[in-house]
């Protein structure tokens, strides 16, 4: 049952989250260079994160 309303929020996420931007003056444009800056910016610390574990690792 839960898992039904997490899939289904995570299917919604993107268009509610376009349409909200929209609605607060955002372009789609706008709305990409954001996401975009954010996935760039989480995947770095996912990098320094993984790269520090290994090395405390060894």
């Amino acid at each position: 049952m839960i898992s039904e309303y997490a899939s289904a929020a995570t299917k919604s996420a993107l268009p509610v989250g376009v349409s909200g931007a929209a609605a607060l003056g955002f372009s789609l444009q706008d709305w990409v260079f954001i996401v975009t800056i954010i996935y760039t910016v989480l995947q770095i610390g996912v990098l320094i994160y993984k790269f520090f574990k290994k090395k405390s690792d060894d």
